[in-house]
């Protein structure tokens, strides 16, 4: 095909992908909070005004109005131009993997159309809720399942069974130490079947960018964090020497426990079923540790926290803010989808 029209065909995949990405703003905004994706117009969230088609053309609106709204000029969030710029970005490279630097497959131009947009929603609602939808997760299966069938070339059914159990076992048992979440372990199960043994090149993918911004983040939040372990801390001390003073609810001379909380949506709470009663004298006051947290914390958003108890006194207190993982295993399933069998290839002629 003459490289004009490959230029032209390029141009108007990324122009779909940007009117699909402002679609997926959509999605992204109102599925968490069960909202029509269709019946209801789109409208600014500050003035309730309703946007006119001009307000919403992808990309440029944005740039155009200065991101803020045209009625009441009220700042809009860089996110949405982001969001349509990524997924224009994903479907013209799409185009060029799948249809120029290949001999052109319609059925991988075809999955790809339903990949990315999946994928850039679970992103985003990871980022914004730390969950990853299941429907999102179901779409991956499905898209799994049907390249078992549609791609039978590329890789035997049991080849890509077996990556399904390999990743099964593995996830399983970060999600049991707590280092993934289960919306992750789902989205694994369904692009392992999807991309077969590529799938650990998309994995190492998301571990090394994971592990970058894990370092990034920790050395940022570490201010946050260790103010906010002070404010937990005299807390539970001032608790806990209510505790004493009543003489019930302490923890016996010379044993400890540690008392398990965590920061959910900006609310915290304590996981009782964790304690450890045989050691206590009495049981501790749990309505009053939890209403003078609740009360107390109130602009944190996701986090975990282990209070030391050793006898009379709070030992330490431990604090760590949450990770979402789901947007790097993301970028890491994007990439391995469109260059995996590269990577694969430049791998095993390395070590060969």
């Amino acid at each position: 095909m003459p490289v004009v029209f490959n230029v032209v065909y390029a141009v108007l995949a990324f122009v779909l992908g940007s009117v699909i990405g402002s679609f997926l703003n959509v999605v992204i905004l109102r599925t968490p909070e069960k909202q029509s994706i269709i019946t209801e117009p789109s409208h600014c969230f500050s003035c309730g005004h309703r946007l006119a088609w001009y307000d919403m053309f992808p990309i440029f609106s944005y740039i155009l109005l200065r991101g803020r709204c045209r009625y009441c000029g009220e700042k809009f969030s860089p996110r949405y131009m982001i969001v349509e710029l990524i997924t224009a970005v994903f479907y013209c490279l799409s185009y060029l993997v799948f249809a120029v630097f290949q001999h052109t497959d319609w059925w991988k131009l075809a999955f790809s159309a339903v990949i990315f947009p999946v994928l850039i929603v679970l992103s985003m609602i990871d980022i914004d809720r730390f969950e990853i939808p299941y429907w999102c997760s179901g779409v991956m299966a499905i898209l799994g399942i049907a390249s078992i069938f549609i791609f039978s070339s590329e890789a035997v059914w049991y080849e890509r069974l077996i990556c399904m159990g390999v990743i099964l076992v593995l996830f399983a048992v970060l999600v049991l130490i707590g280092g993934m979440g289960g919306g992750d372990l789902q989205l694994m199960i369904g692009a392992s079947l999807l991309l077969g043994t590529r799938i650990f090149a998309g994995l190492l993918i998301g571990i090394l960018c994971g592990a970058v911004y894990g370092l990034v983040k920790k050395y940022r939040d570490h201010k946050a964090e260790k103010e906010l372990v002070e404010k937990i801390q005299a807390l539970v001390e001032e608790w806990y020497e209510n505790q004493l003073y009543r003489g019930v609810g302490f923890v016996t001379d010379g044993m400890s426990d540690i008392i398990v909380g965590s920061i959910s949506d900006g609310n915290p709470d304590i996981e009782w079923e964790f304690l450890d009663e045989k050691v206590w004298v009495g049981l501790p006051d749990k309505s009053e540790l939890s209403r003078m947290l609740r009360e107390n914390i109130t602009d944190e958003r996701e986090g975990g926290f282990k209070i030391f108890i050793n006898g009379d006194r709070i030992k330490k207190v431990k604090y760590s803010r949450r990770m979402v993982f789901g947007p790097f295993l993301a970028v890491g399933i994007a990439v391995s989808w469109l260059a995996g069998s590269y990577l694969v290839s430049w791998y095993t002629s390395f070590i060969s």
